[in-house]
């Protein structure tokens, strides 16, 4: 086992490439690199990308990436069963990686060295608007209706059917821990969802990095992007609805991990979210045994039953 430190990107394949980065750049992130037969996007932050397209007839998900401390845990993990050897990255930003399975299909690299860019401004930010840290004197800000720049990758969500097979996968070869559990209702031993964040010892980190939803089928749920600040995050969704995108669910704050929240669909049917905020624990907070309600209600906001209404895709993130 290592402990993966981040998150470093979701790949893809779509069967065009302008297309997807067109929405791409209207969600807010930013063209990193280009090939003839990829895409490499990126937003505010110094990773070099965080979403990759490929060039191909068939739409896909084709997996995720971790990022270990050092090249020794890469050599570490490569030692698993099922891993590949430590081999190099040909493709923007370089770098080193091991590749894995989980039980469910997903294809996993492990990634140590990728070359990193200047961080972008976050121009789009109005800063602290509430509470003590409240700052509105000098200058009045106001915020143009622009694409709501995303900072880095936060999480992904698997839609698989049997989360202890997931969870026990993801914590055995990278030491993920758990934040939130909720079982199926009656049947106390078998797992409903599963929020699992990394291990950086009293660091403290998003509340989780990796979600497992039980469902017949397997697919991806989404992935979710993290945005400067709550104005950023509603500036963002009335661009993206000019622009005609598919919305999904939104806005609203999430009871279990507390982010504010607005979920789109790609121009592939993949579901993308924007969030701001949410818990941060470390690796001294326990596990938290919720109910599967808690998931599916917001504290405020659009609730599930909104988003089920208007919901025009089969892929259901949160189908159990």
């Amino acid at each position: 086992m290592i402990k993966a430190t981040d998150l470093a990107w979701a790949r893809f394949a779509a069967p065009d490439l302008d297309r997807m980065e067109r929405f791409l750049t209207d969600f807010g992130l930013v063209r990193s690199a280009r090939t003839v037969d990829a895409l490499y996007m990126r937003g505010t932050n110094a990773d070099h990308h965080f979403h990759i397209t490929h060039l191909a007839d068939e739409l896909a998900f084709l997996g995720m990436a971790f990022k270990a401390a050092s090249l020794r845990d890469l050599k570490v993990l490569s030692r698993a069963e099922g891993a590949s050897p430590v081999e190099s990255i040909d493709e923007p930003g370089g770098g080193w990686r091991v590749r894995i399975t989980d039980p469910h299909g997903f294809r996993v690299e492990t990634v140590f060295g990728v070359g990193e860019l200047a961080p972008l401004e976050d121009s789009e930010a109005v800063g602290p608007d509430f509470g003590p840290a409240r700052r509105r004197g000098g200058p009045v800000a106001r915020q143009s209706r622009v694409p709501c720049q995303v900072r880095r990758l936060g999480h992904f969500v698997l839609n698989v059917p049997d989360c202890r097979a997931s969870d026990d996968f993801y914590k055995a070869h990278f030491g993920f821990l758990s934040s939130d559990v909720c079982h199926v209702p009656d049947e106390p031993d078998e797992l409903a969802v599963v929020f699992n964040r990394v291990d950086r010892g009293k660091e403290f980190v998003d509340q989780h990095i990796h979600l497992s939803v039980r469902s017949e089928e397997t697919g991806l749920g989404h992935i979710a992007f993290e945005v400067a600040d709550v104005n950023a995050l509603f500036i963002g969704h009335e661009h993206l609805k000019a622009q005609g995108h598919q919305h999904s669910w939104g806005i609203g704050r999430h009871t279990i991990a507390g982010q504010i929240f607005d979920y789109w669909f790609d121009p592939f049917g993949n579901r993308v979210e924007h969030y701001y905020g949410g818990d941060f624990l470390n690796a001294e907070d326990p596990t938290n045994v919720a109910p599967l309600k808690d998931v599916l209600h917001s504290q405020w906001g659009a609730q599930l039953a909104d988003r089920r209404a208007s919901l025009t895709s089969d892929n259901d993130p949160l189908r159990t």
